[in-house]
């Protein structure tokens, strides 16, 4: 689907067979001027790979192939945290600041004299800033003459399911780190004990609390929340209660509406990472209301260059191994924000 018909006629006529990671290289090594034999073997590998990538043109193909499978792959593991967070592209690794105006700024009665009175502004600061991770590996000189072009799918695939694994493991232990600070009853954005499990009743609080929220010059935030984030637990649980119109209790002899009261009001975001073993801080009870990120996040993601998935380049091997060299490279990091855009349920006592 990425290519033209006419290309994809022309690949057809050429390599009606398809093309083997031997001929891709013979192919290549032609193209800059390579006459020796048309086979891979220990006697033709050190001038076939230094013909092959004498020019840039084999790197960019084997770039252009591995960056397919590496995006597939990456796009394969769980996205959720786009759901959760703002995302801000920024131009180099130094820590910055982004800033929300507080102060008094509430309109004030003009006096007769047509006076206004001046505005006082003050400041609230969130840092954030990205960090450079990446891996690298090699298509080995077995694969090369074993012609197993499959490395070129299989090997950046892995790679790409690994930024991916790591970027989540990232963002979410950041997303749970320092929670007893960050969620307090004090602040408002926190309860806990045996009513916190999710149901009607506690998620009406929970809505409660966040609506009752106030910005630092103790005015109405005015921001409803929009989304239900919880972990693989309480994922079913959490869509009945967003998808049934009623709710009954069949264990009371006691009169009650059926009505339910949040059926479709908020969005459900499930991640596996927020009780998963390998991020500290997890629990298969706590869940969260959130804000629309575009709001306000609790949560914001840096990019460096705005590039939100991993960058793959492919070269020959350095002098003292027989392969192509595949690395993979990605410049993100994430930083809790603003506690009022979220408020955080125990779900047990």
């Amino acid at each position: 689907k990425d290519y033209s018909e006419q290309t994809l006629e022309a690949s057809d006529r050429l390599f009606k067979s398809g093309i083997g990671l031997q001929e891709l290289l013979v192919e290549a090594a032609r193209i800059n001027g390579y006459r020796g034999r048309a086979r891979v073997a220990d006697d033709t590998l050190p001038d076939l790979l230094r013909a092959a990538f004498s020019t840039h043109s084999i790197s960019g193909v084997l770039s252009n192939v591995a960056h397919k499978s590496l995006k597939r792959a990456f796009d394969s593991v769980e996205q959720s945290w786009r759901q959760v967070a703002s995302v801000r592209p920024v131009s180099d690794f130094k820590e910055y600041k982004s800033y929300r105006l507080t102060g008094g700024m509430e309109f004030l009665p003009v006096s007769d004299a047509g006076e206004l009175k001046h505005a006082e502004v003050g400041e609230m600061s969130y840092t954030n800033s990205a960090d450079q991770w990446g891996r690298i590996l090699t298509i080995t000189r077995k694969q090369m003459i074993d012609d197993d072009l499959s490395a070129l799918s299989q090997l950046p695939a892995m790679l790409g399911r690994g930024a991916a694994i790591a970027f989540n493991k990232s963002f979410w232990a950041e997303f749970l780190a320092d929670n007893s600070t960050f969620y307090t009853t004090g602040r408002g954005n926190y309860f806990s004990g045996s009513d916190s499990a999710l149901g009607v009743d506690s998620l009406t609080k929970a809505e409660k609390l966040f609506m009752e929220q106030t910005d630092p010059d103790g005015n109405p935030l005015s921001i409803a929340p929009s989304l239900l984030l919880v972990p693989p637990a309480l994922y079913v649980p959490a869509t009945v209660l967003m998808r049934s119109t009623e709710i009954r209790d069949t264990n009371a002899s006691k009169t009650y509406t059926t009505i339910n009261p949040h059926a479709g009001k908020f969005s459900v975001v499930n991640s596996v990472y927020l009780n998963n073993a390998a991020v500290a801080g997890g629990s298969s009870t706590a869940w969260f209301l959130l804000a629309n990120s575009l709001d306000t996040s609790v949560i914001e993601v840096a990019f460096l260059n705005g590039n939100e998935s991993p960058v793959v380049e492919q070269a020959q091997a350095s002098f003292d191994k027989l392969g192509i060299q595949m690395r993979a490279f990605w410049d993100f990091g994430s930083k809790k924000q603003e506690y009022r855009a979220a408020v955080k349920s125990k779900g047990a006592a």
